[in-house]
């Protein structure tokens, strides 16, 4: 699933800053201290 989210940005709509995160939002998301953006995208 990530790496169809990560071809549909990057090669599709053409954001060029996409990093694919294998786990999911759920894990990334329960971990202490990791960056988590907010607010509007710039591409």
């Amino acid at each position: 699933r990530s790496s169809h989210t990560w071809f549909v940005l990057h090669e599709l709509l053409g954001y060029r800053n996409v990093r694919n995160y294998d786990g999911s939002w759920t894990e990334y998301g329960s971990l202490v201290g990791v960056p988590i953006e907010t607010g509007e995208a710039s591409n």
